[in-house]
C-alpha cells in the first residue's frame, strides 16, 4: 500500500527546524513500513481513507448549501424591502387566499338572503347572489388597493355605504311586505344581516392586508427552504466528521503499541519520535 504525504500548504503552519523536518520524514518512512508489515491494518485504512473522502464531498455540498442560503436571503429581504417595508404581511399567499374564500363562502349566505328582497324565481335570486358575491370580492380587493391613497379609498367606503344601505332597505321591505314582519323587527334582522356582511368584507380587506403577494411567498419558500437544506448539509458535516475522527482514532490506538515498542532513530528521545509518528497519522487525512 502506497501512502503519498501531503506538502504542508504555503499558507499552514509554521516552518519547523531542519531537524524536526527530518524526524517528520523519519516518521512518514516508518508510517509506510508499519503499514506494509501490518496487512490487519488495511481494512481500517481503507475505512479511514473512505471517511475522509466522504467528509471532503460533505464539506464541498455544505459550502454550496451556505452559498444557496445567503443568496436566497439577500433576494428574500430585498423583495421584503421592496413591498412589505414594514413587516405586516405575516400569512403566506396560500394561506391568506384560502381565509378569503372561506371569508366569501360565509358571506354568500346573508348576501343570498338579501337577494331574495328583489323577489326574482330561484334562478334570479341566485344570479343576483353571484353578482352580490362578486361585488363583495371587489370591495375586499378595492380597500386593499386603496390602503395608501385616503381620497379613493373614502369613495369607496361611500359607494360601498350606500350599497349596503339600499340592500337594507330591500331587505326591510321584503319582511315587511312578504314575511308580514313588524318595521322594527324587519329592521333589525336586515341590520343584523348587512353588518355581517360588512363585516366579513371588512375582515376579508384585513386579511388581504397582511397577506403576502405569491411571488414573495415563493421567495420566502425558497429562502426557508435553503436554510433548512443547509442546516442537513451541516450537521452530516458534522456527524461525519465525527465519524472520520473515530476511525483516525482506532489507528491511533493500532500505532501506540508498535510506536512504543519500535526504536527510535539515533539521537531523538522516544516521546518526540511517538509524536512524531501520530503526527505522520494525522498527515494522512488532512481533513480531520
Amino acid at each position: 500500500m502506497a501512502i503519498e504525504f501531503p506538502e504542508p500548504s504555503p499558507g499552514g503552519p509554521p516552518e519547523i527546524s531542519h531537524e524536526d523536518a527530518a524526524v517528520q520524514a523519519q516518521a512518514n518512512v516508518a508510517i509506510q513500513h508499519w503499514l506494509l508489515d501490518h496487512p490487519e491494518v488495511a481494512d481500517k485504512i481503507t475505512e479511514t481513507i473512505r471517511a475522509s473522502v466522504h467528509l471532503g464531498e460533505l464539506a464541498e455540498q455544505t459550502r454550496d448549501a451556505e452559498h444557496a442560503r445567503r443568496e436566497a436571503e439577500q433576494r428574500d429581504a430585498a423583495h421584503l424591502t421592496r413591498h412589505d417595508p414594514a413587516g405586516q404581511r405575516v400569512l403566506g399567499f396560500v394561506a391568506g387566499t384560502a381565509l378569503v374564500i372561506l371569508l366569501v363562502v360565509l358571506d354568500a349566505v346573508p348576501l343570498n338572503w338579501a337577494a331574495q328582497a328583489f323577489g326574482l324565481d330561484s334562478g334570479g335570486t341566485s344570479l343576483v347572489t353571484l353578482i352580490l358575491v362578486v361585488a363583495s370580492i371587489g370591495a375586499m380587493l378595492g380597500f386593499e388597493l386603496t390602503s395608501r391613497h385616503p381620497r379613493r379609498r373614502a369613495l369607496l367606503a361611500a359607494v360601498a355605504g350606500i350599497a349596503y344601505l339600499a340592500l337594507l332597505m330591500l331587505r326591510t321591505q321584503f319582511l315587511t311586505t312578504v314575511a308580514g314582519e313588524s318595521f322594527p323587527v324587519a329592521l333589525l334582522q336586515s341590520a343584523m344581516l348587512t353588518a355581517i356582511s360588512a363585516g366579513l368584507v371588512l375582515c376579508g380587506s384585513a386579511v388581504l392586508a397582511r397577506t403576502r403577494s405569491l411571488s414573495s411567498s415563493r421567495s420566502r419558500a425558497i429562502a426557508r427552504h435553503a436554510r433548512q437544506t443547509a442546516a442537513g448539509a451541516r450537521a452530516a458535516q458534522s456527524e461525519a466528521t465525527n465519524n472520520l475522527k473515530r476511525h483516525i482514532g482506532g489507528l491511533r490506538q493500532m500505532l501506540l503499541p508498535w510506536a512504543l515498542g519500535s526504536a527510535a532513530p539515533a539521537g531523538v528521545d522516544r516521546g518526540r519520535w511517538v509524536a512524531a509518528l501520530e503526527d505522520a497519522v494525522r498527515q494522512l487525512f488532512p481533513a480531520s
